[in-house]
């Protein structure tokens, strides 16, 4: 269920949050890498604290909301490029 949760969030966060970027910032391909850039960030960060086992729920919920982003964005750029 946090799986599929999870994704879908990813995927809407993507589709409402890349249209936002557009007046913040005049080139939304740059705005784009730039949250993929702070999300692996996030991935980095993930891996320093590998030890701790209590959060493990909550990693797999980032996780795939994270995969569900990305996802959003490369289905983007799929359309943009069309």
């Amino acid at each position: 269920m946090v799986f599929i949760l999870g994704l879908t969030g990813g995927f809407f966060i993507g589709q409402m949050g890349i249209p936002l970027l557009k007046p913040l910032l005049p080139f939304s391909d740059f705005g784009a890498l730039l949250v993929l850039v702070a999300s692996e960030i996030l991935v980095r960060l993930r891996s320093l604290g590998a030890n701790v086992a209590n959060l493990s729920l909550l990693r797999q919920a980032v996780d795939n909301i994270r995969i569900g982003f990305v996802f959003s964005v490369v289905l983007e750029a799929f359309k943009l490029g069309s």
